[in-house]
């Protein structure tokens, strides 16, 4: 009965041109993915940037034209929020798009390690990494650094960043507005705002990727794994 079950069910080896049609298929296919989390994740990051420069310039315009009085600092007060919420959401929302293709690149990577499993001598030939890791992921896009420094060169990094530094220019403003702490006070304030949300935000990353290798353990680890996870789109 095994037998008979097995037969229906069928099995292709990998060496049969259809089970070699079906691999290189879900390659391509993971390609496209990986294509469509890069455009999403630039797409949002361009959004925001573009909503930021906007409202600079609008409150820039409506400063001098009610010399930084009380319609300023309420227009101020209501935007700056929103924005930061914006900010917030779009950190999310790349560092989602970071780990997609991430994963997606993950699995061309296995499939790549099995076309090198069946014709080994290729080897020399292919330039990009077939370990399903982060850190053959990292291999295939030119760069093998691990530190606190690759993880602001990504773009939920970069995005979380400029989150802090609008976050930090809030708190100062909105404690310069209705307190009467001086000027540096105010200040020190804000550097103190903007850098727990930027420790908030890296550690956010941090655990995400750490999150990432924890549900996918990699097949095929890489040889030589850096101390600290540290990856990113």
């Amino acid at each position: 009965m095994t037998t008979e079950i097995a037969a229906e069910q069928g099995s292709l080896p990998a060496t049969d041109s259809r089970a070699l049609s079906l691999l290189t298929t879900e390659h391509f296919a993971l390609q496209g993915l990986r294509s469509s989390t890069i455009s999403d994740s630039s797409s949002r990051a361009s959004l925001y940037l573009a909503s930021i420069s906007g409202t600079l310039v609008a409150l820039s315009l409506l400063g001098n034209a009610t010399r930084l009085g009380p319609p300023f600092v309420i227009a101020a007060l209501i935007i700056a929020p929103t924005l930061i919420f914006l900010g917030l959401a779009t950190f999310a929302r790349v560092l989602q798009s970071a780990l997609e293709d991430a994963f997606y690149a993950m699995g061309i990577n296995r499939i790549r390690h099995l076309y090198l499993e069946l014709v080994p001598e290729f080897r020399p030939y292919l330039l990009q990494s077939d370990r399903d890791d982060i850190w053959g992921v990292l291999a295939n896009m030119g760069s093998s650094r691990g530190g606190s420094g690759q993880m602001m060169l990504t773009t939920a990094g970069a995005i979380g960043i400029i989150n802090s530094v609008l976050i930090g220019s809030f708190a100062a403003g909105l404690v310069l507005a209705v307190s009467p702490l001086p000027f540096a006070a105010s200040l020190g304030l804000g550097l103190l705002v903007f850098g727990i949300s930027a420790g908030l935000h890296y550690r956010a990353q941090q655990r995400a990727w750490q999150a990432l290798t924890q549900r996918h353990p990699a097949l095929f680890p890489s040889d030589t794994v850096p101390t600290k996870l540290v990856t990113g789109q």
